[in-house]
């Protein structure tokens, strides 16, 4: 490989600008049951609430103030501001000659913007991403793919942006715009499986026209959908999802998806499962999804069915500290065993105060009896 293989990493992370999600096991670990509770997006993500900044220092962090700047600026109530910042070093093995890649580079640099007026708001994130080559190869999820040009094309890019009526906390919500749709665990990896495959990857946040009602003890959202022309998503359809979450007990909760896609080539239909356990006294949250794909092509030649699954613990061993390992697969065809992919994950995250993170993860990938590949990724996170 070329001396520009360090760029590798850093087209393949720095368009992890795509949603700038708060971790799944937040929810239940913190006390807090509902996604919804922490964020302004009614299925979480992006912007907290004021009881979400509140939860950084109080639950999430090791102490401090998680309001905007750490408290030193009282914002209207009508203006929300917030962004994301990650530096990061990457080790990438896929058994190459030339060895692995080792890269240190900027990750993230996102802005986002709320203005609200009564029930309504609009919301609008904005990022710089790299621009990856057209038809690079995916080699297990890769980090090495290549990039167009010996130099980086870099620009700015909306990839959330939408208008929301949300007169209450809980009660009914409607919202347009580009978003992701809600789905499955919400998983913050863009390179988990269960999004990769399953219409979820980097810049494939769809435009959508979407609602749903909170619950005291659940919540459904349903959400129809295009894709986006302008960002180069690779999968462009139009369709809709849907996502139901209740929580059974105070430590159990279960939901349930699907999503149907039209494309000009292809029809896909997937549904699927998830949970989470929380096990308090043992300080683990166990959290699992399993999806079911059908995927059906123009004159009936070569359809196929898939399956996408994660699972995996995360302990808690004290407040501000994180980690779990996780095992994941993807069946791109039930039929070939060969081209099954699978992945094991370990990870931990230290959130020292309220706004900072340093996160360090590794991953062991394979497909079929011989192809191989090794990540290892260290983070450091601001969140203003």
């Amino acid at each position: 490989m070329s001396g520009r293989c360090y760029l590798i990493a850093f087209v393949v992370l720095v368009v992890a600008t795509g949603r700038a999600d708060a971790y799944p096991h937040f929810q239940l670990t913190t006390g807090s049951s509902q996604c919804s509770q922490c964020h302004v997006g009614p299925a979480g993500g992006g912007l907290l609430t004021p009881w979400g900044q509140d939860e950084f220092g109080d639950t999430i962090a090791s102490g401090g103030d998680g309001s905007f700047l750490h408290g030193a600026i009282t914002m209207p109530k009508w203006l929300q501001i917030g962004g994301n910042i990650r530096l990061a070093a990457l080790t990438n093995d896929v058994g190459s000659s030339d060895g692995a890649e080792i890269a240190v580079f900027p990750m993230q640099l996102d802005l986002t913007l709320r203005v609200a007026s009564g029930a309504w708001s609009v919301v609008g994130t904005v990022g710089v991403r790299g621009r990856v080559r057209s038809g690079a190869p995916d080699t297990m999820n890769n980090p090495a793919s290549e990039v167009s040009s010996p130099s980086l094309a870099s620009y700015v890019i909306s990839r959330e942006h939408y208008v929301m009526w949300r007169p209450e906390q809980t009660g009914a919500y409607a919202r347009a715009g580009r978003y992701a749709a809600p789905y499955g665990l919400r998983l913050a990896d863009h390179t988990a499986y269960v999004r990769r495959y399953l219409g979820f990857n980097l810049l494939e946040e769809t435009y959508n026209l979407g609602g749903g009602w909170i619950g005291e003890d659940w919540e459904v959202h349903a959400t129809a959908f295009a894709y986006d022309p302008l960002q180069g998503a690779a999968r462009k359809d139009f369709g809709g999802a849907a996502m139901f979450e209740k929580q059974a007990t105070a430590k159990l909760i279960v939901g349930a998806s699907g999503r149907a896609g039209i494309a000009s080539n292809n029809t896909r239909l997937q549904a699927g499962v998830h949970g989470k356990l929380w096990l308090e006294d043992a300080k683990l949250l166990f959290q699992t999804e399993v999806h079911g794909v059908r995927e059906m092509f123009e004159g009936g030649e070569g359809n196929r069915w898939q399956l996408a699954a994660y699972s995996g613990p995360v302990f808690v061993p004290i407040q501000g500290i994180y980690t779990g390992v996780g095992y994941q697969a993807f069946a791109q065809d039930l039929k070939v065993r060969s081209v099954t992919r699978h992945s094991g994950d370990a990870w931990i995250s230290y959130f020292p105060r309220a706004h900072f993170e340093v996160m360090l993860s590794a991953r062991a990938q394979w497909v079929g009896p011989a192809e191989r590949a090794y990540l290892g990724l260290l983070q450091l996170h601001y969140a203003l």
